[in-house]
């Protein structure tokens, strides 16, 4: 609950003031992670390495983020809410706005070379069943599967998109064709341009898909 009094406008700078420089080791931590867990995979990087990249003893990386899982499942988050700010919050897509997302979503993420290798790394170790990114793998795989289904069923509903096209299909046409070339592109990044193969896939799909006038 919020409160003006007196007494709490007494005491907020000094909560302020420990605040602010929580979150911005928090954000340092969350950066170095990512870098780590990237290039070494979970099991490779450890609390003192991340510590040692921030400036950090492992005991300070663990004042922010109580294990190392609890660190892990933050980087996560954080690269799924940075992931998401292209997508509009107010309404779902209906029809080929699925692919104007996910044009996005390609676009924005070659700014973000240490997420994206970040998010194959432990794609690849979540295979193990005991590996704690298993779960939220999983769950974004999903949210993504989702996304394009719920589009997809929206746009035959309104007419926009053809009815007589297998859409699971084409769903798993679109997750391969943005892993496919992220993959190529995480080994060679000034030697493939992500964003104009995948858009040039996915005005193609347009056309494939939309109902004929």
């Amino acid at each position: 609950m919020t409160t003006t009094s007196g007494t709490a406008h007494e005491t907020s700078p000094h909560r302020r003031g420990n605040y602010a420089p929580g979150q911005a080791a928090r954000a340092r931590i969350l950066d170095a992670a990512t870098e780590a867990f990237g290039e070494h995979g979970y099991r490779g990087a450890s609390l003192a390495s991340i510590g040692r990249m921030v400036g950090m003893t492992q005991q300070g990386v663990l004042h922010h983020f109580p294990t190392k899982p609890a660190l892990l499942l933050a980087v996560l988050e954080e690269r799924d809410r940075r992931g998401q700010l292209t997508w509009p919050d107010d309404r779902a897509f209906s029809g080929t706005e699925v692919l104007d997302a996910w044009d996005a979503t390609v676009a924005d993420n070659v700014r973000r070379y240490g997420l994206v290798r970040l998010a194959h790394v432990l794609g690849a170790e979540a295979t193990e069943k005991d590996h704690p990114a298993r779960a939220h793998v999983l769950r974004h795989f999903d949210i993504g599967l989702t996304m394009l289904r719920e589009g997809f069923s929206a746009g035959v509903a309104s007419g926009e998109l053809r009815d007589d096209l297998d859409y699971e299909i084409v769903i798993r046409q679109v997750l391969a064709m943005s892993e496919g070339l992220e993959n190529q592109w995480l080994l060679d990044p000034d030697g493939i341009d992500i964003v104009a193969c995948f858009h040039d896939f996915t005005r193609a799909l347009r056309a494939r898909i939309r109902r004929p006038v």
